[in-house]
């Protein structure tokens, strides 16, 4: 802090803690207090559809991206990314995007965009076909806070149907590792990470290898897909792992986390065959206030 600026400290015994910051000009700004708190936006799946007008001629393989841009940075913030080389097939019965994303949380201080690009793959690339590019605006006037919202975005030849949901007093979750530690994954059992709290009901998938068994590096690392969760305060996260075969789930494990405003948690899964050990890094994110002065 530069020479004359001093600072005030509010603590009103709720746990609320805030910090006012004066320069020589009297201008002031705030630092994480719960009320200036931006919204945080999960999106938790994302699902292709068919719009009505056009037919998806199912099973289709896409490729392109999906990223979001808000106030704190307008770089692409992705949620899905495949190249044409490496498409995702599309089923009737499997209509759903494996997100990849976001890296960083999303927040609803002005309204976010939502810019979509994607192609289904032909035979050769000048047989590629548009699924979807457009671009959609996010805004406070969709969704409660802590509930599950579902809002269509309506494109030509698809419709995307997104599952998200709004949190308030959060902090950033990231999943740092993920690692077997001790025993053995099965080569013929498949695999399912996913985190959630109690407050919304919707798993928040870091990873699912599907009909296929889950890879698992020759030193115990697992590669989640996700990694960036958000979590309230008042809330706690659970990690999840299943272990699937043909015949259904074989096992299961679950941890809790309890949110920090930063440093690191670390917490193991035991499925009796092996036991995974998961290492959360917590940071808080940025205010509405962090990005202007007010009271000048």
């Amino acid at each position: 802090m530069d020479v004359g600026h001093f600072v005030v400290f509010k603590y009103d015994s709720h746990d609320d803690f805030s910090v006012k910051v004066f320069d020589e000009t009297m201008c002031r700004r705030h630092y994480h207090s719960d009320e200036d708190a931006a919204k945080k936006k999960t999106i938790f799946s994302i699902e292709v559809m068919e719009n009505g007008v056009w037919r998806i001629r199912w099973p289709v393989e896409v490729y392109g991206f999906i990223a979001a841009r808000d106030t704190v940075d307008q770089n692409r913030n992705l949620l899905f990314n495949r190249t044409r080389n490496d498409p995702q097939m599309l089923t009737q019965q499997d209509p759903f995007l494996q997100l990849t994303g976001p890296c960083r949380p999303i927040l609803l201080i002005d309204p976010v965009d939502f810019e979509i690009q994607l192609k289904v793959k032909g035979t050769t690339e000048s047989e590629d076909e548009t699924f979807m590019a457009q671009r959609f605006e996010y805004g406070h006037g969709f969704g409660q806070s802590g509930h599950l919202a579902r809002r269509c975005w309506e494109g030509k030849f698809c419709t995307l149907k997104i599952t998200s949901a709004l949190l308030g007093c959060a902090v950033a979750a990231t999943i740092i590792s993920a690692d077997v530690i001790e025993g053995s994954w099965p080569d013929d059992c498949g695999g399912r990470v996913v985190s959630c709290t109690a407050g919304i009901d919707a798993d928040f998938v870091l990873l699912d290898s599907g009909d296929g068994p889950m890879h698992v590096d020759p030193d115990g690392h697992i590669s989640l897909r996700r990694g960036v969760v958000c979590v309230e305060h008042d809330e706690i996260l659970t990690v999840s792992v299943e272990a699937y075969s043909k015949d259904g789930v074989s096992a299961a494990a679950r941890v809790e986390f309890r949110p920090k405003d930063s440093l690191t948690s670390i917490g193991t899964c035991n499925l009796g065959f092996c036991t995974v050990m998961f290492i959360v890094g917590w940071s808080l994110t940025a205010t509405k206030f962090d990005l202007k002065y007010d009271g000048c």
